[in-house]
């Protein structure tokens, strides 16, 4: 209960009527003050306030009323007319009286239950520091108090002139005096939990310096989906990730700069390729189909996180559970990405802001093949442990001399080039931010490139009182050229790993080196001709756009309106000449061109309510959005050209039209209304509660609605009074939520039964010499099919520890995918038609995420924090088809080589194939060998050759034998950051981690398999040549009847690595000599630097192919990128 108001006003030389006996030094100074007219009221407890445009008087009054305590102060001291925005949450109430009265000048005073205010001494505020004016003079001692925003004086605080070793520390009250080299000095002041403050002193002149809170963990404002909330108040699970964090290592690519920063985020890089965009998982492989999280920038659904500067970010935020993630319901089952860029602020003069960096890239290892004698020794012994005659082709001593390292001429030495220009500042109506971005990157790869331009305008308007219009652009520009490199038997990486060494890039001739000469050289073509004499030229244009407005229809209620738009122009250009000369022959040139469009229109309505009353405090938000989709696609080919230089390419000169495909417009939409509601009582009891509804047009009408549901709550134990003798917790917070989310990102019209009508894929029919067109149906409709559904059950503990120098968060998840879509199995009568998903599987992935953070200022000058984040998670298919039937992935190369499989209560996406026990030494061992004694193979077995485990003792090896072999997705994903700073040096390490996952080296597999033409690993003169010799790598052989290349776990790896993702080393120069100059820094950086791993491969760090269905599996990845930078970053 409120206290009533108390309040008395007498004439000036009076002394006021107090409804109680005030005790004798408030007496003393009351009567002393004989010409202050004096207000009086009363009232109640902590403080918890919002308001907009308030009049001071009002504010006081509310303070007072919530305090308890009597507030004094001269009428004259607080005009009635003053207003000002009020935002406490949760404060004490001196740190509420500081916040409200430090910017007016006004100092007050504690006594017992009352409050007198003062005028303050009207001295410089800079960055918090109240400073004195500077006079010049020489040797001198400096002297002053420093204390907190509540005007207590703080104790050790250390003290030091900047650039030297003069340095004290503050005594009980605050005081301190130090001996400077000079005066004017520049002298810093440090302590754990406040920010780090830089003033200039005069001597003579006492300086009160006063020291503003650092902003913990528990005061951050974290952004989640059509609002903000305190870190404090938040009961979901949440991650945020900084600016400053992005900055310190600048990364061309966002999603590349994420990896390692949050837990519960994998990040997969992939490669060294340029444009190689990583793949996004939170918590785990949530479905078979697609996985990717909704990225949501600045309000707007967008597609990619490769259309964004990185420098353009304010903030990331990761929402990873069912609670935070609720209100975008159907798309939010893989989790979202909130991505907040920077702006402009009301009052700030213009800032300008320079980040440039140059750098080179290598590759980070190559592998060991064959050299061409060794090459040639072993394709003879394949004949001859075969028992035929050798091919004469082999006796040419041309073939056994090296020409060519095919790797080094494939790699070459690239280069980067970062530029970045901001323009931020503010008025009293409005602020801007102006951005440019410019980066080129040459890859590791002859002819691979990637640029990206960019250019973002934000800004924010108060046209008046009530109305507020917020405004965001950007714009992208990427263009790049990535060859084949992945793709079994034609990407140019595996071609290099495979052409002949023998071969010359060109010959004496100046003709292009081929294998043509003989099939034993392998039915592929000079990796170089190809890269030389194609262009795979790709264009992206991006456009994101928003407009909201606000408008305050109460001190507690708003109105917003959001507009958004997305536009998404993609261009590819694929030429191939004519081939004549090398294995692999094309008649004529060919030119393919696709042109793909895409825009988005979002509408939103919704109102914000924000109410403290008392010790309760209360958040809603509720509205409706539309969002529309609409897109054309059209791939257009010719053939037959005249000139095939790549700069006289035009599509019109095609000689013939070849072929039109697509043009199709296939419209997406969906309607949704939402809301949630936050509640907390006395800082300590939380409440939030979600709800969205989303009808989409993928589904059938009638079944196009869905409903999903959250909540969660949470404890401040910390805010308890049992708890007020534990120093050195600063906060403590239990946490629990469950919630249901969506996933609609799957094929359209499925609901549908499609028909297609033309002479291709045999929709024919003949009437003497004439055909006709027919139809005919290629993919039958499902009317049933719907999203597919996920629970989670998200339990936390949030601490904070030694005034904010160590932060910990340890959080355990239960992800339960339902209705996932897969095809349905049915009987061979169907036809050919496509069979539509159906939702029929479940998958559960569930773990824990663990989150580390400390800092540290030492009175030395020596600083350094620590950021650790560990992901243990598990992936099972709790249900599929039953009956052992399963999914499996894409064959590489033979039917026998099939790797992924995903069985009902397996992980997904595991490997399958036969064990193995060795190799056969001799022939002893294969005639007493029960197990092949019904194997049809068992008369092509010979020495040196695989001993498969006959697993259900059949005595036969065959599909009934084969077994689980390994699970690709890892168990544990770890982050590291350290950073290490000394007067203006700066040292910061990332290392990221995956452990507990295998991978498939099916490259290895075929670069050890003699029955190619091609060359092969080095490894493969390790192989069986004689009892003993080997019992991994099998004999030479040309024979492929004894399956020793087939899927086993001879080729099965450990995944675990760890990646030294970033090193920067920094170097903050003094400025103090350039005032136009506000700060400039000096960097060299280093990117993926080393990788620590047991895989021979190229790259441990290998993703997904074939949708979700194949993961880990290795065709001769791209390799990574080894990227040192040199940069600078100024702002002035």
């Amino acid at each position: 209960m409120y206290k009533k108001n108390s309040i008395s006003i007498r004439r000036k030389g009076s002394i006021p009527r107090i409804n109680r006996l005030l005790p004798m030094k408030l007496a003393l100074l009351v009567m002393c003050a004989t010409t202050i007219q004096v207000s009086a009221m009363t009232f109640g407890q902590t403080i918890t306030l919002k308001r907009k445009n308030a009049k001071m008087t009002d504010v006081l009054q509310e303070v007072q009323k919530q305090s308890g305590y009597h507030i004094f102060y001269d009428a004259a001291l607080v005009p009635p007319d003053l207003k000002l925005d009020v935002d406490l949450r949760g404060l004490s109430l001196q740190a509420a009286l500081s916040k409200i009265l430090t910017a007016y000048y006004i100092d007050y005073n504690v006594v017992d239950k009352n409050v007198i205010l003062t005028e303050g001494k009207k001295i410089t505020v800079v960055h918090g520091v109240k400073q004195a004016p500077a006079e010049v003079y020489q040797q001198a001692v400096v002297k002053g108090r420093v204390r907190n925003v509540g005007g207590i004086g703080l104790a050790n605080v250390s003290v030091m002139e900047k650039q030297t070793d003069n340095r004290t520390v503050t005594d009980e009250q605050g005081y301190f005096e130090l001996r400077v080299s000079n005066s004017p000095a520049v002298v810093t002041f440090s302590s754990v939990g406040f920010q780090r403050q830089e003033v200039t002193i005069v001597e003579g002149r006492e300086v009160i310096v006063e020291m503003v809170p650092a902003i913990t963990e528990m005061d951050e404002v974290v952004v989640v989906g059509y609002g903000t909330q305190r870190r404090s108040d938040l009961t979901g699970s949440v991650s945020s990730i900084k600016a400053e964090q992005l900055s310190v290592a600048p990364i061309g690519q966002l999603s590349n700069s994420l990896q390692g920063l949050s837990s519960g985020l994998e990040i997969v890089s992939g490669g060294g390729s340029p444009a190689e965009e990583p793949t996004i998982q939170i918590r785990g492989t949530g479905s078979v189909n697609s996985s990717n999280p909704l990225i949501v920038i600045d309000g707007v659904p967008s597609g990619k996180l490769t259309d964004i500067n990185p420098n353009d970010i304010e903030q990331i935020e990761v929402l990873k559970d069912a609670s935070s993630a609720a209100i975008y319901g159907t798309r939010a089952a893989n989790g979202v990405i909130l991505v907040t860029t920077k702006r402009g602020k009301l009052g700030q003069p213009a800032q300008y802001s320079v980040n440039l960096y140059s750098g080179i890239t290598s590759v980070n290892n190559k592998l060991d093949l064959l050299r061409a004698e060794d090459l040639v020794m072993l394709k003879k012994e394949r004949y001859s442990n075969d028992g035929i005659a050798e091919n004469v082709f082999w006796n040419d001593a041309y073939y056994a001399q090296d020409r060519t390292d095919w790797q080094n001429e494939l790699f070459q030495t690239g280069r980067l080039e970062n530029l970045d220009l901001s323009i931020r500042s503010g008025g009293e109506k409005s602020s801007y931010l102006t951005s440019l971005g410019y980066y080129n990157e040459k890859g590791i790869m002859l002819s691979s490139k990637f640029r990206r331009l960019s250019a973002r305008v934000n800004s924010n308007h108060v046209i008046s009182d009530k109305l507020k219009l917020v405004q965001n652009f950007q714009y992208n520009y990427r263009n790049w050229y990535s060859p084949s490199t992945s793709s079994v038997y034609s990407g140019v990486l595996w071609q290099a790993l495979r052409f002949n060494p023998a071969i010359p890039v060109m010959d004496e001739n100046g003709e292009w080196g081929t294998a043509s000469a003989n099939n034993e050289l392998g039915d592929i073509n000079n990796p170089i001709y190809e890269l030389s004499t194609e262009d795979r030229t790709k264009h992206n244009h991006n456009m994101l756009a928003s407009v909201t407005l606000e408008y305050a229809v109460t001190g507690d209620l708003k109105w917003k309106g959001n507009v958004g738009f997305e536009g998404n122009l993609y261009e590819s250009r694929d030429f191939f000449p004519s081939v004549t000369q090398q294995m692999r022959r094309r008649n004529d040139a060919e030119l393919g061109i696709t042109n793909q469009k895409s825009y988005t229109v979002l509408g939103e309505t919704y109102l914000d309510y924000s109410r403290a009353f008392g010790s309760h405090h209360l958040d809603a938000v509720a509205g409706v959005s539309m969002q529309s989709k609409n897109g054309s696609f059209q791939t257009v080919k010719k053939i037959g050209y005249a000139d095939e230089s790549l700069d006289q390419i035009v599509f019109d000169n095609g000689a013939t039209m070849n072929s039109i495909i697509g043009n199709y417009d296939v419209p997406q939409k969906l309607a949704s209304a939402f809301a949630r509601l936050n509640y907390g009582y006395a800082n300590k009891y939380l409440l939030t509660m979600t709800m969205r509804s989303d009808g989409s047009s993928k589904f059938m009408p009638g079944s196009r609605w869905g409903y999903f549901p959250g909540f969660s709550a949470g404890w401040r134990i910390s805010e308890e009074n049992f708890m007020n003798d534990i120093s050195f917790l600063d906060d403590l917070k239990i946490k629990g939520g469950w919630g249901m989310l969506g996933n609609q990102e799957v094929a359209d019209l499925q609901y549908l039964t499609i028909i297609k009508r033309n002479i291709d894929y045999g929709n024919k029919y003949t009437f003497g010499a004439d055909q006709v067109g027919g139809s005919r149906i290629t993919s039958l409709a499902n009317p049933f099919i719907t999203w597919e559904k996920t629970a989670m059950t998200n339990l936390g503990v949030d601490a904070i520890l030694f005034h904010g120098s160590l932060t910990a968060n340890v959080t355990w998840f239960d992800k339960r995918t339902s209705d996932m879509l897969i095809p349905a199995v049915v009987i061979g009568t169907v036809g050919r038609a496509t069979i539509p998903d159906s939702n029929i599987g479940e998958m559960r992935n569930w773990g824990w995420e663990i989150e580390l953070g400390h800092q540290k200022q030492l009175d030395n000058g020596f600083a350094y924090n620590l950021g650790f984040n560990l992901t243990l998670l598990k992936n099972k298919v709790t249900k599929l088809y039953g009956n052992n039937n399963y999914i499996g992935s894409l064959f590489y190369g033979r039917q026998s080589q099939e790797i992924s499989r995903t069985y009902e209560d397996m992980p997904l996406a595991s490997f399958f194939g036969w064990k193995t026990d060795g190799l056969y030494q001799n022939q002893a061992e294969i005639d007493a060998d029960v197990h092949i004694n019904n194997d049809e193979r068992r008369g092509d077995i010979q020495p040196g050759d695989v001993r498969f485990v006959d697993i259900n003792g059949d005595g036969q090896i065959d599909e009934q034998d084969r077994v689980y072999l390994g699970d690709p997705n890892p168990d544990a994903i770890l982050g590291l950051q350290l950073g290490v700073g000394y007067k203006g040096w700066m040292l910061h390490a990332n290392l990221t981690g995956s452990f507990g996952g295998q991978l498939y080296n099916a490259d290895r597999m075929q670069g050890l398999d003699p029955t190619y033409s091609y060359n092969m690993y080095a490894e493969a003169l390790d192989r069986w040549h004689g009892e003993g010799t080997s019992n991994t790598i099998p004999r030479m052989s040309t024979q492929r009847t004894n399956l020793n290349h087939r899927t086993s776990d001879l080729f099965v790896e450990n995944g675990n690595f760890v990646k030294l993702k970033t090193l920067t080393l920094s170097y903050k120069i003094p400025t103090s000599k350039r005032n136009f100059i506000r700060e400039m820094n000096v960097y060299v950086m280093g990117e993926n630097l080393f990788v620590i791993s047991a895989y021979k491969g190229y790259n441990p760090e290998i993703g997904y192919s074939d949708g979700n269905l194949q993961r880990g599996v290795d065709y001769a990845n791209f390799p990574f990128s080894r990227k040192i930078n040199l940069g600078l970053r100024f702002d002035f």
